[in-house]
């Protein structure tokens, strides 16, 4: 019973997901440590390597998974981490998909205190980035156009996805690159409403569990102490931004529901250039990358049937600009 007990205890702590609440109660040295193993037991076996690029003055990096196959160019897919996090950590999520599929995927590395631990500014949140004042947005525009050197990429099929923080950032991406990206997806992400005006219609899809205590689903500051700490303006509500993206999508009719046992998904269709909108409400949902694996288990709080890296590239396969 002892080593049984022992070895839940040991999965729990090694499942520690990027924002995940229960992090603030560990040590700081043993959280450190924890997502330094996470990042490399993440980075270990997925076939991506490190690419350097200088960008703001700065030497900054990210991963790059290149599972073309043949001739002809294929989709890119920007993965953009967590806060804390890395782009070791959104590879996992995505190199079985990308291999299967045959796509190129990259994982940029947001601005940390320490290597390996990222934040991204997205105007509102979050931590060393937005106190620093980086340029984000460009510099995620820089990793397309290095990708795109050293990559055969298809350019009409170039999409972003974030979860938590990085899914802030790719609210402010798809804002300011709707004339470069096919589409965008946001997985337990948030506006702060100081955005700026869509440069396009883009289609969007965005997911959010209704019980997330890092970014909440009714909006306002984090309830949860280090992130609150890190934002400098409170999230919108969930269904604000869903509407955000409504209106500037032109999506007029009601959106199509459809009630699962985990999830309903609200799909506006008819929008302008075809940038549909597709909302995915977990009732039950917390702060997690549904269907993720993690180390030592999975880090999908919500445990149901609904995997998110799936959903997404379906998606993106019915958008190209």
């Amino acid at each position: 019973m002892r080593t049984t007990v022992l070895g839940i205890a040991v999965i729990a702590i090694l499942s520690i997901g990027t924002g995940d609440v229960r992090a603030q109660r560990l040590r700081p040295g043993l959280l450190e440590r924890l997502r330094e193993a996470r990042a490399q037991r993440a980075q270990d076996g997925n076939d991506a390597t490190a690419t350097g690029l200088s960008f703001g003055g700065l030497e900054r990096s990210y991963q790059l998974l290149d599972a073309h196959r043949g001739t002809a160019p294929v989709p890119l897919v920007i993965v953009l981490h967590g806060g804390g996090g890395n782009g070791a950590t959104m590879i996992a999520r995505w190199a079985t998909q990308a291999k299967a599929a045959g796509i190129v995927v990259a994982a940029p590395n947001g601005i940390g205190r320490r290597d390996g631990m990222g934040t991204w500014n997205a105007s509102g949140c979050c931590g060393e980035a937005m106190s620093r004042g980086a340029d984000d947005v460009g510099f995620v525009g820089a990793v397309i156009d290095d990708v795109a050197k050293r990559a055969n990429i298809d350019r009409a099929r170039i999409y972003v996805t974030g979860f938590s923080n990085g899914g802030m950032l790719t609210h402010r991406v798809a804002i300011a690159f709707g004339n470069r990206i096919a589409a965008a997806a946001v997985v337990s992400g948030a506006m702060f409403g100081n955005e700026a005006r869509a440069v396009t219609p883009v289609p969007i899809l965005i997911m959010h569990g209704e019980k997330d205590m890092v970014v909440g689903f009714n909006g306002g500051i984090s309830p949860t102490g280090f992130v609150a700490r890190a934002q400098s303006k409170p999230f919108l509500p969930v269904r604000q931004t869903v509407s955000f993206w409504r209106d500037t999508n032109g999506c007029a009719a009601a959106p199509a529901i459809t009630r699962e046992r985990d999830v309903t998904i609200e799909r506006s269709r008819g929008c302008r250039n075809g940038a549909d909108v597709q909302f995915y409400d977990l009732p039950q949902g917390e702060h997690a990358w549904p269907g993720s694996p993690g180390l030592g288990g999975s880090d999908n709080a919500d445990r149901g049937s609904l995997d998110a890296t799936a959903t997404i590239w379906a998606f993106f396969q019915a958008h190209a600009r």
